[in-house]
C-alpha cells in the first residue's frame, strides 16, 4: 500500500486538531441553545479532515477510492445537522421531531449506499482514476447525475440554515445582530469554497478545500454562540421573551447607550424602539433630569419612583442590575421598569376601606359599649325591684304571683350576663381590656366555680369527676378573668351534656430551666361533641354549632371567643379537641406568675 506525504496534510491535520477542540468545548457548553445539533456538525467536519487527510496520503486507485468513500460519511452528515442546529437555534425546535429527522437523513443514507455499490451502477462517479500533478497523486473523477443529486440536497439544506439566520438577523434587535450576523457570514464561506472547487478555480485543483471551509463556518458560529454570553438563549427566543414581557426592559452599555429596549419600555416613553437604541440614558430620560443626575452611576438599585407624564403621576418601580463580561468587567447596566400606578391606587383605596372598616368597627364597639352600660341600669332597677317584689308577695300573702317574679328576676338576669359578654368583647375588640393581676390562692377559687356550676351539673343529671393535685399552691394573674374562663367552660361542658361526666383536671409543671410553673386544665365531657368543621370556628365571636341546642340551653356564642381572648390578654392559650359523638376535651394553659409578679411571689 504506497504511500505519499504532501504538505497539504499538515493545514487538515491542523484543521482536525481544531475542530476536536471546538467539539469538546461544545460538549463542555451542550446546555446552550442549539449545541447539541451542533456538535454532531462539529463531529462530521472533524470525520471529514481526518479522513481526508488519510486519503490523499494513498498513492493506489483503490485505497484513495475507499478512503474517499469513508469521508463521505463525514460530509453526508454535515448538512443535516447544520439544519437541525439553525431550527433550534432560531427557536424553531418543535419542528426537529422524529420523522422530520428520519426524512432528512433519507438522502444521505441513500447516497451512503449508492457510493459502495457504484461498481454496479456507476451513478455517482461514472468514471474513477488517479490524476498527478507534480508529485502529488490524488483521485479524480467524472461525476454521475446520484452526485449532482447530493450536491443540490445539501447545498439545499445549507440554504435553509443560511435563510433560517438570515430572518433572524433581519428581526434581531441591534444587540444581538452582531451574535446572528457572526453566524452568518460563516455560513457562506463552505458555499463560496466548494463553489470555486468544483468550478476549478482553486489555486491547487485537486485539493478540496471545503472541509477546511466548513471548519471556518464551525469556528464562526462556535464564536457567535459562545463569544457573547450576555444571554445564553437564541436571539428569537429572547426576543420572544423579552418582547412579550409587560415590564419594560433597558440595557445600557458602559458608556450608558443605549443597545436593547423592549416594546413596553419604549411605550412607557412614548417613543419606539428604533428612535431610542443607540442613544444615551440621558436623553432617553430627558423629561425627567432629576432621575438622571440620580442613577447615573448607579449600578444596583430597586426603589419606587414617581414621574409626571401626561396629566397625572406614574408610580413606576425601578430595579438596576449590573451586566459584566466572562472577566467579571462591568460591561453595562440592565433596567427594569414597571409601572406600578393601578397596584398603588388598589393599595390606596385597600387603605382608605381599610380605615373606614376600622372606623365603623371602633364605633361598633363604643356603641355596643355604650348600650351596655345603657341597658345595665333599668335591668339592675328590674332585678332589684323584682326581688322585692317577690319577698313583699310571700309577706303580703300572695305566694301565687312569687314564680312569676322570680322568672322576671331569671331573665334579667340572664339578659345582664349577656349584655356583660358584649361589653366585654367590645372591650377587647377596642383594645382596652385591662388585665388586673393580684396574688390568690387557687383552692378557693374552683370551690367558688364548682359551687356555681354544681346546680347546672345536677340539673342535666351529669357526674362532676376531680382530679386536682393536694396543693394548687398561689398564682398571681387575674383572678375574676381565670374566675369567668373556667365558669364559661364547665357551664358549656354542663350545658351540652346529659347523663353523662364532666372531668376538670389540674396539673402544675415547673419549668426544669427557669423554675416557672404552669398551671394546665383539662375539662372534659362526654357529650354529643363538635362536627370536625366547627371546631376551628368556635372561638370566633358569635359562632354556635347547633342553633336548635342555643335555643334549648341558651347563649349568645361569645362564652368561648371571650375566654379564649382572656386567656392570651393573661399569656396563656385555649384549645380545644371534639370528635362529633365522643364528647369534646378544652385544654387551658396559664402561667402561674403573670405580669409584675409582687417581689414576694414564689
Amino acid at each position: 500500500m504506497p504511500l505519499q506525504f504532501t504538505p497539504y496534510i499538515i493545514p487538515l491535520l491542523l484543521a482536525a486538531f481544531l475542530a476536536a477542540g471546538i467539539l469538546i468545548y461544545t460538549w463542555i457548553r451542550r446546555t446552550t441553545h442549539g449545541a447539541v445539533p451542533f456538535m454532531f456538525m462539529m463531529l462530521g467536519i472533524l470525520h471529514w479532515l481526518l479522513a481526508y487527510a488519510i486519503g490523499i496520503s494513498h498513492t493506489s486507485l483503490s485505497s484513495t477510492l475507499f478512503w474517499a468513500n469513508i469521508t463521505l460519511l463525514g460530509i453526508v452528515v454535515v448538512p443535516v445537522a447544520w439544519v437541525l442546529f439553525c431550527l433550534e437555534y432560531t427557536n424553531r425546535g418543535h419542528l426537529i421531531t422524529r420523522r422530520n429527522v428520519l426524512l432528512l437523513l433519507a438522502e444521505p443514507a441513500f447516497i451512503t449506499v449508492a457510493i459502495w455499490t457504484n461498481e454496479s451502477h456507476h451513478l455517482f462517479r461514472q468514471t474513477i482514476f488517479l490524476e498527478t500533478t507534480g508529485s502529488f497523486v490524488a483521485l479524480n473523477a467524472t461525476f454521475g447525475p446520484l452526485f449532482w443529486l447530493h450536491t443540490a440536497y445539501c447545498y439545499g439544506l445549507l440554504a435553509y440554515g443560511t435563510y433560517l439566520l438570515l430572518v433572524t438577523f433581519l428581526r434581531a434587535s441591534r444587540l444581538y445582530r452582531i451574535q446572528v450576523g457572526i453566524m452568518l457570514a460563516g455560513a457562506f464561506i463552505p458555499w463560496i469554497a466548494n463553489a470555486l472547487y468544483l468550478l476549478f478555480l482553486t489555486p491547487i485543483i485537486l485539493i478540496d478545500p471545503t472541509p477546511i471551509a466548513f471548519l471556518l463556518a464551525g469556528a464562526t458560529v462556535a464564536w457567535g454562540m459562545f463569544g457573547f454570553g450576555l444571554m445564553d438563549i437564541a436571539p428569537v427566543a429572547r426576543n420572544w421573551v423579552i418582547e412579550q414581557m409587560d415590564d419594560g426592559m433597558i440595557v445600557l452599555d458602559n458608556r450608558n447607550r443605549v443597545v436593547d429596549i423592549n416594546p413596553a419600555a419604549a411605550n412607557l416613553i412614548q417613543r419606539t424602539p428604533n428612535e431610542l437604541i443607540g442613544q444615551t440614558g440621558a436623553h432617553l430620560f430627558a423629561q425627567w433630569p432629576e432621575l438622571v443626575d440620580r442613577y447615573r452611576n448607579v449600578e444596583k438599585a430597586a426603589t419606587e419612583i414617581q414621574l409626571p407624564m401626561g396629566t397625572g403621576i406614574r408610580h413606576i418601580y425601578l430595579n438596576i442590575l449590573p451586566l459584566h463580561d466572562r472577566y467579571q468587567r462591568l460591561n453595562g447596566r440592565l433596567l427594569v421598569i414597571r409601572d406600578i400606578t393601578e397596584q398603588k391606587e388598589i393599595q390606596m383605596a385597600l387603605q382608605i376601606a381599610k380605615e373606614k372598616a376600622d372606623a365603623a368597627n371602633q364605633a361598633k364597639s363604643t356603641f355596643l359599649a355604650t348600650m351596655s352600660h345603657e341597658l345595665r341600669t333599668p335591668l339592675a332597677a328590674i332585678i332589684g325591684y323584682s326581688e322585692l317584689i317577690a319577698e313583699k308577695s310571700k309577706l303580703w300573702g300572695y305566694e301565687k304571683i312569687v314564680p312569676q317574679l322570680n322568672q322576671i328576676g331569671a331573665a334579667a338576669l340572664h339578659l345582664n350576663a349577656l349584655i356583660g359578654n358584649i361589653l366585654d368583647m367590645s372591650k377587647i375588640e377596642a383594645g382596652r381590656m385591662e388585665v388586673f393581676n393580684s396574688q390568690f390562692p387557687v383552692q378557693p377559687l374552683i370551690d367558688d366555680v364548682l359551687t356555681t356550676i354544681q346546680p347546672l351539673i345536677t340539673q342535666n343529671s351529669n357526674t362532676l369527676e376531680l382530679n386536682l393535685p393536694p396543693d394548687l399552691g398561689q398564682m398571681y394573674a387575674d383572678r375574676t378573668k381565670l374566675h369567668q374562663i373556667l365558669l364559661n367552660l364547665l357551664s358549656n361542658a354542663t350545658k351540652f351534656t346529659e347523663n353523662g361526666t364532666i372531668t376538670l383536671e389540674i396539673q402544675i409543671v415547673t419549668d426544669q430551666m427557669d423554675g416557672r410553673k404552669t398551671y394546665y386544665f383539662r375539662i372534659s365531657d362526654t357529650g354529643k361533641g363538635i362536627p370536625e368543621e366547627k371546631v376551628s370556628q368556635l372561638f370566633q365571636p358569635f359562632v354556635q354549632v347547633d342553633s336548635s341546642l342555643t335555643r334549648k340551653h341558651g347563649g349568645s356564642g361569645l362564652g368561648l371567643a371571650i375566654s379564649y381572648k382572656f386567656c392570651q390578654l393573661m399569656g396563656g392559650n385555649l384549645r380545644l379537641e371534639s370528635k362529633l359523638g365522643q364528647g369534646t376535651t378544652l385544654y387551658l394553659s396559664l402561667p402561674a406568675t403573670g405580669a409584675e409578679p409582687p417581689e414576694s411571689y414564689t
